[in-house]
């Protein structure tokens, strides 16, 4: 009791003049008409003001859970495509193929980045999708934009990817107007969007703005899966039988987000025949 007299008698004359001025303010808003109409103006504008700042950050967690979900729309939708499927017919040019001519041969996991780097020689993502989701090593990642990836390890809960934006990173790639593959390398440490498109004869004629896609000539990830453009295209300057060709990618990997993990269902007897362990 006497700590709140103390207070009262340091502050009192502060607490008076507020009190002072809160009636004062009432009798001028409620006997007068214009400073009413001001007042209640005032207090709409803030009132909406606030709600519409409430309703902003409402609406982006709400778009945040909506994109989660889409994503694993989109993940099923992307299963249904043509390029997700193994061809068992092989037909004319002119003739139409069947849903039975295709076999499903690729499916995919929705997944969303926890961390990523991109300024390191050597970068890595880390995903919210384990062991538990069906994921182990050694499989491609992508997002809406492009590749991103392959994943390296994986626990219960999390696995870890090889960044394209990798020292080590080989990716097979082919320029889709000429049908001719090379494999895809970051040499331009530093520079999250350029990478080198390497093993491309000097017979071919590759062009500027051509596009690089995945060739599907590996078990990570399918054909036909956008990756970027030719921006410069030099000679060998040590004289070799290839061009060497810079690409700009499509995909700005220092904001991906949502990304999707590629199961290739028969990924086993693609390594088998590749490692020449096939039946006689």
């Amino acid at each position: 009791m006497r700590q709140i007299a103390a207070i009262f008698t340091r502050s009192g004359g502060i607490l008076v003049f507020l009190i002072l001025e809160v009636i004062c303010l009432s009798l001028v808003v409620t006997f007068n008409k214009d400073q009413r109409e001001i007042y209640h103006n005032s207090k709409s504008i803030m009132s909406d003001s606030m709600t519409h700042g409430w309703g902003e950050i409402t609406q982006y967690w709400n778009l945040s859970a909506v994109n989660d979900s889409l994503s694993g729309v989109i993940a099923e939708l992307k299963q249904e495509r043509d390029e997700a499927k193994f061809l068992n017919t092989i037909k004319q040019d002119s003739a139409k193929y069947s849903t039975a001519d295709f076999e499903q041969q690729y499916t995919y996991t929705e997944a969303k980045v926890i961390s990523n780097t991109i300024n390191l020689p050597n970068n890595f993502l880390t995903l919210n999708r384990g062991i538990k989701h069906g994921i182990n090593t050694r499989k491609g990642v992508f997002d809406a934009r492009g590749i991103v990836g392959i994943v390296i390890s994986s626990n219960n809960r999390y696995s870890r990817v090889m960044s394209i934006l990798h020292r080590d990173s080989r990716i097979s790639a082919k320029i889709a107007r000429l049908n001719a593959p090379g494999t895809l390398v970051w040499t331009s440490i530093g520079n999250p969007k350029l990478m080198e498109l390497k093993y491309i004869p000097k017979h071919l004629n590759p062009k500027v703005d051509d596009i690089v896609q995945t060739s599907g000539a590996s078990s990570y990830f399918p054909g036909g899966l956008p990756i970027g453009k030719i921006v410069e295209i030099e000679e060998d300057p040590q004289g070799g039988n290839f061009h060497s060709i810079k690409v700009e990618l499509f995909n700005d990997l220092s904001t991906a987000r949502h990304v999707y993990i590629v199961n290739n269902l028969f990924k086993d007897e693609f390594k088998e025949i590749e490692e020449g362990k096939e039946d006689e």
